[in-house]
């Protein structure tokens, strides 16, 4: 992976993300939660009207609220036009910064009200959908078996907020794609899983035991934003370039359940990581790509340094190969 791919879906303390979230003077310029919110809404719905009604608030101050965080930043955040909204450039990068900042004031908020006034141990664990949705479930049984004094809130999180999480003390385990280098984290490998080909139940390849790359080349493609999961995307961009083929993105979905949605609905094809093939419906199958699809990793990171017992005995929990958690792969 390039230092441009990396840097844009790498948390890194030396670089925006310490600009952001750790200068004591940025942070008192910092825009309101709120303002966030409002970002995140009009990116994902690339719609101010949309946005407004999800928010419940009038569109008019949801407009004024857009301008006046763009003033703050000193930078246009979305390109508007009579019949379309986008993301500029400055958007796109500031995007997973605003995700971040609204997923560990969450985060925090959750594991606070979470300990209340127990003294009891609470372990924090946040990460990847490949690990909360897939191998999670099953290693945090094993862990509350022998360790059920301890209290375990799961929050699911791109890797970038999980590491933001990680340093600022509201999570103590993290799940992330890549392999983190700050100094103050600790990390190992857990696994790797295929990216799989999601289709229609009535598709012609769908009888077959794998998908052929061409094919699925051939069909719109449904797949989450760039923006959304820069990791994924890229690494299914670049399966595409190296095989010499262009992808026809028909949209960007960026939630499972919309993806799973429109490739049922027969509006196209998917290429999904292999845990999603969990979620199992009557009008779609899950195939593999034929000669092996990419591949997408999972790694657990955790701050150096600190006795906490519980983060010990949860990572001692954590299989050394990931055939043995039945019924994931």
């Amino acid at each position: 992976m390039d230092w441009e791919v990396r840097h844009a879906c790498h948390f890194d303390l030396d670089e925006i993300s310490y600009k952001y979230f750790f200068s004591p003077q940025i942070e008192r310029q910092y825009m309101e939660l709120k303002q966030l919110r409002i970002f995140l809404a009009v990116a994902e719905e690339l719609h101010f009207g949309r946005a407004s009604e999800k928010l419940h608030m009038a569109q008019p101050a949801l407009s004024a609220q857009v301008r006046s965080l763009e003033g703050r930043l000193g930078v246009k955040l979305f390109e508007r036009t009579t019949r379309t909204v986008s993301l500029t450039r400055a958007g796109e990068v500031f995007l997973p910064e605003a995700k971040a900042t609204i997923a560990q004031a969450e985060a925090a908020e959750a594991a606070a009200r979470a300990i209340g006034g127990d003294s009891g141990e609470l372990l924090k664990i946040g990460g990847v959908d490949s690990a909360t949705a897939g191998i999670l479930p099953q290693v945090i049984r094993a862990f509350r078996r022998s360790h059920n004094n301890i209290e375990v809130k799961v929050f699911e999180m791109l890797s970038a907020p999980a590491l933001h999480g990680l340093a600022n003390h509201s999570l103590d385990v993290g799940f992330v794609r890549v392999p983190p280098k700050e100094d103050f984290l600790d990390h190992k490998f857990v696994f790797s899983e295929p990216v799989i080909v999601a289709l229609p139940a009535d598709h012609p390849a769908a009888g077959g035991k794998e998908v052929p790359l061409e094919v699925v080349a051939s069909e719109p493609l449904v797949i989450p934003a760039r923006s959304h999961r820069p990791i994924l995307f890229d690494v299914i961009q670049n399966h595409f370039e190296v095989a010499g083929l262009t992808p026809r993105i028909l949209q960007e979905a960026n939630e499972r359940h919309m993806i799973i949605a429109m490739v049922a609905a027969g509006l196209g094809v998917s290429l999904v990581p292999h845990w999603v093939s969990q979620f199992q419906r009557r009008d779609i199958v899950y195939r593999p790509l034929e000669g092996g699809g990419p591949m997408v990793d999972v790694h657990v990171a955790w701050r150096k340094g600190e006795t906490l017992t519980a983060v010990d005995q949860f990572l001692a929990c954590l299989p050394e190969d990931v055939s043995l958690i039945r019924d994931y792969t």
